[in-house]
């Protein structure tokens, strides 16, 4: 059974950020599910399956790229949509094993979250 709402989780520990996130994909007709840590992302993993992921690379204790193994990881994850967003020097060239993916460096234009993920979740790889 299709969701009315498309629903993706927002791993940013930024609390600007992620709040930001929340309100420009809830504006688009997302539902969100924020997470400020990377440990929290793979608690709400475990209860929920998104249909994309809006991943920071920098987080505090298990950080984005554990997060993204664990994730293709898991069989009823590894197909799920992420959008990497980050302001380090990871290029999506060293991300390419970890797909379906796109890659945004920060600061981050935040008209282009909303068609990215749209063309990530019609066009997932």
């Amino acid at each position: 059974m299709r969701r009315l709402l498309e629903t993706v989780l927002i791993v940013e520990d930024h609390d600007d950020s992620r709040m930001l996130l929340e309100d420009v994909l809830g504006q688009a007709g997302f539902r969100t599910l924020p997470a400020a840590s990377g440990a929290e992302a793979l608690r709400v993993l475990a209860a929920e399956v998104p249909d994309a992921i809006v991943l920071d690379l920098m987080l505090p204790w298990v950080n984005g790229v554990e997060v993204l193994a664990t994730v293709r990881g898991i069989p009823a994850l590894a197909k799920v949509p992420v959008l990497v967003v980050t302001a380090t020097q990871t290029s999506a060239f060293d991300l390419r094993h970890y797909r379906p993916l796109a890659y945004m460096r920060k600061p981050l234009d935040v008209e282009k979250i909303v068609p990215t993920l749209q063309r990530m979740l019609t066009h997932p790889e």
